[in-house]
């Protein structure tokens, strides 16, 4: 009980000595004016540097992940026709695309500072390998 009332204590003195914002008033007399918020948020634009950092982490995942397309590419290959389909075409298919995932990978990661001719967009959909499956 004791710990209880020394909480409430405590946050009633605490409590009584902030000063609110809608009755703070500054030095010159003016009403405190609550400036905007510098959060970001969804229907916030993104700036240079954070654009630059998707595309070298995006360029560095599809280097890193491009032979996880040839298991990926097995899989949606099996489901949509038969699993020895699936495993003859999705291999190839997965050879495919894990190379062009290395080599936009790559590119991405020495172009990272420029925007290029897509403004920091993928070249490849989906960015890396399975963000399919994250939505």
């Amino acid at each position: 009980m004791k710990p209880i009332l020394m909480i409430l204590l405590v946050c009633a003195i605490s409590w009584s000595s902030v000063a609110r914002a809608q009755d703070y008033i500054e030095p010159g007399g003016a009403p405190y004016v609550l400036e905007p918020s510098n959060t970001k948020g969804p229907f916030y634009g993104q700036s240079e540097a954070e654009l630059r950092a998707r595309k070298f982490a995006r360029g560095l995942a599809n280097v890193v992940l491009c032979p996880a397309e040839i298991p990926n590419q097995i899989f949606q290959e099996a489901y949509k026709t038969s699993p020895v389909t699936g495993i003859v075409v999705g291999f190839f298919k997965g050879i495919a695309k894990g190379g062009s995932r290395l080599a936009i990978g790559t590119w991405e990661i020495f172009t990272f500072y420029f925007p290029g001719t897509n403004n920091y967009q993928p070249y490849i959909e989906p960015e890396v390998v399975f963000q399919e499956y994250l939505h």
